[in-house]
């Protein structure tokens, strides 16, 4: 991603968050490279906002039916959670990139409803992540940054999941367990959390 395209997708979610005090990270090396784009709560939206920045460098094999085949991704995190501690920003960036890098290590498509499912680990509760559309920002201008004249990034918010969650939405499929997570009257259940706490 060359510069012009970062300063594009960093104005494009400082607009959407309304804020501008975005920090970059720089998790890992690899190719592409993938940054991260850390988001303090504020009055608009008061969680963390975590955001790849690189993934869309990526073109998908989609379909002509896809909303896009360059994605990049989001995670809306507990306000509680200390992301100055490097221990606990650096668990959730592992997790985001390893849903980012997921198309480009197995050289598929992955898109709205769809899950990222990754290898146990006895000391983490969640286990998955599913792709949905990131309904709690009021405009839905957010899914869509123009980045190039043929260049259009799809971003995407990422929901982290643990056992139980996953087998619900293998069980309900992904229209219904969207419903769940974003039902038209009561409680929304779209921050990202290490642990499973009431907040979800």
């Amino acid at each position: 991603m060359n510069q012009r395209e970062m300063d594009k997708l960093t104005q494009h979610f400082d607009t959407y968050f309304r804020q501008n005090d975005c920090t970059v990270l720089h998790p890992i090396i690899m190719e592409p490279h993938i940054d991260v784009l850390l988001y303090k709560p504020n009055d608009a939206y008061p969680y963390w906002k975590l955001v790849t920045m690189g993934a869309s460098d990526y073109k998908m094999p989609a379909s002509k039916a896809a909303l896009g085949n360059r994605n990049e991704y989001m995670m809306f995190i507990d306000p509680i959670e200390d992301m100055y501690n490097l221990e606990i920003t650096n668990w959730y960036c592992h997790k985001l990139l390893e849903i980012a890098f997921y198309p480009i290590s197995t050289k598929s498509f992955i898109s709205y409803g769809h899950s990222v499912e990754w290898a146990p680990n006895d000391e983490e509760e969640m286990v998955s992540a599913y792709l949905e559309l990131p309904q709690i920002v009021e405009d839905v201008g957010i899914l869509r940054c123009k980045l190039g004249s043929i260049k259009t990034a799809i971003c995407l918010q990422a929901i982290l999941l643990n056992r139980a969650e996953t087998d619900k939405l293998l069980k309900i499929g992904p229209e219904q367990f969207s419903y769940f997570l974003y039902p038209e009257k009561g409680n929304r259940h779209f921050l990202c959390e290490r642990s499973r706490s009431d907040k979800f």
